[in-house]
């Protein structure tokens, strides 16, 4: 398989597609993006994908895995759509790359993974932070058990449906990444609608004996995300996708990823998802566990699903929303 060119087929050609894997799977050697499904016409699905080397276009999942030869799936729908796509590619021998979150439902994503394990497949989860520049710089500076505080914001304007569930989960990973597993949560939210919260914050303790504390906005004027950690006499602060500042002993260095001086501008790549692709095609390759896992996705979840709970939001989708 080290030398095999990988056929990789596309569940899904919206705008994390067209932004992020497709652009990265373009650009990533011996790799070949054998289909893609989508439910919109293919006259205007070409249109909007005739700059990427599409083989063929198919109207379902089981077309694409039947006449496609595929080694692999990426699973890029809403995410209320995930379980039955990556449940089939697991039972169809294909490794599996999923947008966040794998599921909705933790008892799903459980599911999956224990699937992934039992079929021996590869299964990786999109969470492309951890992939990104800025935040494997601000994680290299810490040693096990350095961290004391770690303050995790992704705010924005205007709400989505279980908006906690569908951004701020990129936020929670890194706190678990950063600092190990949660024993405590206190979560509050803000909501007129459940479904619809105009946002959520926590405050986690760690095994480790770290406190994090998440902020979630949804009516936010503008995009922000950031990570501030403390540890070690060392601060760092994280301000997405592209700044980084580590602070020691009143010394301040400022890293500054963006295209003047790094050469490229992709968000593809300043957020990770390049790096995150080429992890997840090396580990087909290889046979290697991805850094985020099916098992380890389910523990970011599960966190989550304790700050949903603990903040009053529901855990699971509306009946009709499939």
């Amino acid at each position: 398989m080290k030398d095999k060119t990988v056929r990789v087929g596309l569940v899904g050609a919206g705008s994390i597609a067209q932004v992020a894997e497709l652009p990265a799977l373009s650009a990533e050697p011996g790799v070949r993006i054998a289909g893609v499904v989508t439910t919109h016409s293919p006259i205007e699905v070409k249109k909007r994908l005739d700059r990427w080397p599409i083989d063929q276009y198919y109207s379902s999942v089981d077309e694409m895995i039947d006449k496609g030869h595929l080694d692999a799936l990426f699973v890029l729908t809403p995410k209320q759509l995930h379980f039955p796509f990556v449940k089939l590619g697991l039972l169809s021998g294909l490794d599996i790359f999923c947008e966040k979150p794998l599921t909705t439902s933790l008892a799903e994503s459980q599911e999956l993974a224990d699937l992934a394990e039992k079929t021996e497949r590869v299964l990786m989860v999109g969470f492309n932070r951890r992939y990104a520049e800025v935040y494997q710089t601000a994680h290299a500076q810490f040693q096990a058990k350095d961290i004391r505080f770690c303050i995790a914001q992704k705010n924005r304007p205007g709400s989505e449906y279980r908006a906690t569930l569908e951004n701020s989960i990129h936020m929670v990973d890194l706190l678990r990444w950063f600092c190990g597993e949660a024993v405590d949560v206190v979560a509050s939210t803000i909501a007129s609608d459940p479904y619809y919260e105009e946002g959520t914050a926590a405050h986690i303790r760690f095994t480790s004996g770290a406190i994090g504390v998440l902020i979630a906005a949804r009516c936010a004027g503008e995009w922000d995300e950031r990570l501030d950690v403390y540890g070690n006499l060392t601060s760092v602060r994280v301000i997405a996708p592209d700044v980084v500042s580590i602070s020691r002993l009143g010394e301040t260095r400022t890293i500054e990823m963006r295209p003047r001086a790094m050469g490229w501008a992709q968000v593809s790549q300043t957020m990770g998802f390049g790096p995150e692709v080429s992890h997840f095609i090396d580990c087909i390759r290889t046979r290697n566990e991805p850094l985020t896992n099916g098992k380890d996705a389910v523990k970011t979840q599960a966190l989550m699903d304790q700050i949903l709970h603990n903040a009053g939001l529901p855990l699971s989708d509306k009946t009709n929303t499939i």
